[in-house]
Order: C-alpha cells, then structure tokens, then sequence
C-alpha cells in the first residue's frame, strides 16, 4: 500500500528518499482520497469495489457506507416493552442500586477497564439530575498513565444529555434501566 501511495506522489516533503519507505510516505491523505480513515477500511472498500488510483489534489472517492456500517456505528438498538420501563417514583431506588449489579468488565489497551455503555449512560443522567449540564474538561489520562477509558466515556455519556431537565434526566434513566435489563447478556456478567 505504501509503494502505491509513493508511486501516486504522497511523499513527506523533505524526508530522504534513504529513510524507511513508511517514514516517506503519508497514508493519511492517501486514504482521505478514497473517503476512508484506516488501512483496514482501505482493505474492505478494495475488496468490495474497484478503486482507481487518485494522485495528490485528484477528486476524492465519496465514502460510502452501507445500512448495516451505519447500524454498527450507532450500536444496537435494543427493544424495550414499555411495561419494563419503571416508573419515575421508582428512580431514587434504582438510581442508588444500580452500582451493585453485576456489571461485565471489558478489558482496554494498557491493563485499563471499563463497563458497558449503558452504565456510564445511567450515571450520566444521575450526574444530570444532581449537577445539571457538564462544564468540566474532557478527562485524557488515568492516573496510572494510560489513557483515562473510563473517565472519558462517563464525560461523553454526560454530554449528550445537555440542556435535558432533572425531571427528563430521570425518564432517561428509567429508560436506560430498561434497556440495559433488556440485553443482559451485553450487560451484566453471567457468573
């Protein structure tokens, strides 16, 4: 691939032409061409059509994806039956127990951990509830040195739910609940 894009002319200005063909190359501008953002995107949109080669300043693929790529990106959609959905009465309850259930562990890069998504997504709208909307700074590192996985993923769950009222951050807890004891296997540990 990185022969390719040399012969096509994405060259690294004044790296020599001695040094490593990936240090001379630029792969990030190659791919940009053909609308995506990694090589194994690359290797999916090669196999599935026939690309052309698109020199440096040529006119860009459009990047197209499929209805299935769309639907992964958004996750899976989990159907709720609006009987499972508890009742708002029901949220300090639930709001102070949900800690305690058997969430699964899903292992990160560097020894990191985090829970599943729809955790950080219950605890977002309890911080909704108690503190409003986030005005604090996107977290980085963990303090361990790695990067912060799991401080990142509560920080982007909160901040989905601004400008949302107490009263609405609550049925969207509720909802939530619902959802996640919904897909218990995506969920909660089955041990």
């Amino acid at each position: 691939m990185q022969e390719i894009a040399l012969q096509l002319g994405y060259v690294k200005e004044g790296v020599a032409a001695t040094k490593p063909l990936g240090a001379r190359v630029t792969m990030g501008p190659f791919f940009d061409q053909y609308g995506v953002k990694a090589f194994s995107n690359f290797k999916k949109k090669f196999y599935a059509e026939t690309l052309v080669p698109i020199a440096p300043g040529g006119t860009p693929m459009a990047a197209k994806t499929t209805a299935a790529e769309d639907e992964a990106a958004a996750g899976p959609t989990v159907t709720v039956n609006p009987e499972d959905i508890p009742d708002v009465s029901k949220y300090p309850e639930l709001s102070s127990s949900y800690k305690t259930l058997k969430w699964r562990v899903i292992s990160r890069p560097g020894g990191a951990t985090m829970k599943p998504t729809d955790f950080y997504r219950l605890e977002a709208a309890i911080k909704q509830v108690a503190e409003g909307d986030n005005t604090t700074e996107k977290p980085m590192w963990a303090a361990h040195g790695g990067l912060d996985f799991d401080g990142r993923e509560h920080w982007d769950q909160w901040i989905k739910l601004k400008g949302m009222s107490t009263e609405e951050a609550k049925k969207f807890f509720c909802q939530v609940w619902a959802e996640a004891h919904a897909d218990p296997k995506a969920n909660f540990r089955m041990y």
